[in-house]
């Protein structure tokens, strides 16, 4: 069966959730693992047009949210100092090359790819091993920037809290959230574009508060939910709302295709009408978690 063509925004800029899973969903990544997984995606965030607002690396997935930008807005000496920072020294032959690398720079699935081959290399080196790392295709969901992505960035956030590995996100050191709070965004690597302005001092506050207490999605069975949190900050310690949003798993943001308002649903109908999105699927569903936010997919919660 032919694969289907994935979601992809041209000439302009465009949000997407990325995700992926271990073969065989195996528990492969541990510490060492998790690290030079965040390493990789550091090192090839300097050189692709990409924007990291959020990620999660558990042990046998990973969650990427990103801003790829289109080629256009790269002049040649712009592409050109990338590629010399990244490999160290200058090729004449890039010169000649510059369309393709400028049109490869700004593919998401590039992107995804050369992050997941790199890391499947170092693996098996290290590990003596052969044979795939990750299983199928990665999953991409295309999201509307404001309130979709805010929410989808708070969904990656609390996996670990989730998964019952840590109980306040902050603490779990291979997400965006913990590389925030514990390294204070060392090397400005994260932003917050399409959500809050970069430059607001108290922004991370802001999307804390976010995080913790507002839009509460409950499901039945899940148990009780502590009262209150404390957390220490510059010293002293204070007490923040209850984590409760989010406690379950929410397959739009994973699967939905794409997520956002009726308006952007519809605008994605319009250019990916004919090919990508099946006529079965050209329906807006609302995702339940907002009523402000609708996938064109209709999905059952897990």
């Amino acid at each position: 069966m032919a694969r289907s063509r994935r979601i992809k925004i041209k000439g302009e800029a465009a949000y997407y959730h990325i995700m992926s899973r271990t073969v065989g969903n195996e528990f492969l990544l541990n510490r060492e693992e998790k690290e030079k997984f965040v390493e990789i995606i550091k090192r090839f965030s300097r050189l692709y047009f990409v924007k990291i607002i959020g990620y999660c690396v558990m042990s046998n997935h990973f969650h990427l949210l990103i801003r790829m930008d289109p080629s256009y807005q790269y002049k040649d000496e712009d592409v050109i100092r990338r590629l010399k920072e990244f490999y160290g020294k200058e090729d004449k032959l890039w010169n000649y090359k510059l369309n393709d690398y400028r049109k490869k720079l700004s593919d998401i699935s590039e992107f995804t790819k050369i992050i997941k081959q790199n890391f499947s290399w170092w693996y098996n080196r290290v590990n003596d091993r052969r044979g795939y790392f990750w299983s199928d295709r990665f999953k991409s969901v295309l999201i509307e920037r404001g309130e979709s992505l805010l929410n989808c960035l708070a969904y990656i956030d609390l996996n670990p809290v989730r998964a019952g590995i840590v109980d306040i996100p902050e603490k779990y050191r291979w997400s965006s959230f913990g590389y925030r709070i514990q390294s204070g965004n060392s090397g400005g690597y994260l932003s917050f574009d399409g959500i809050y302005d970069d430059k607001e001092k108290e922004v991370i506050r802001i999307y804390r508060k976010y995080l913790y207490g507002e839009g509460v999605v409950e499901k039945s069975g899940t148990g009780r939910i502590k009262d209150q949190v404390y957390i220490e900050e510059r010293d002293r310690e204070f007490i923040v709302p209850p984590i409760n949003l989010f406690r379950h798993r929410i397959r739009y943001f994973s699967e939905g295709l794409v997520l956002g308002s009726k308006d952007f649903i519809k605008t994605a109908y319009i250019e990916f009408g004919n090919t990508v999105i099946l006529k079965k699927d050209r329906k807006v569903y609302n995702s339940g978690f907002s009523e402000n936010i609708f996938s064109i997919r209709r999905l059952k919660e897990i």
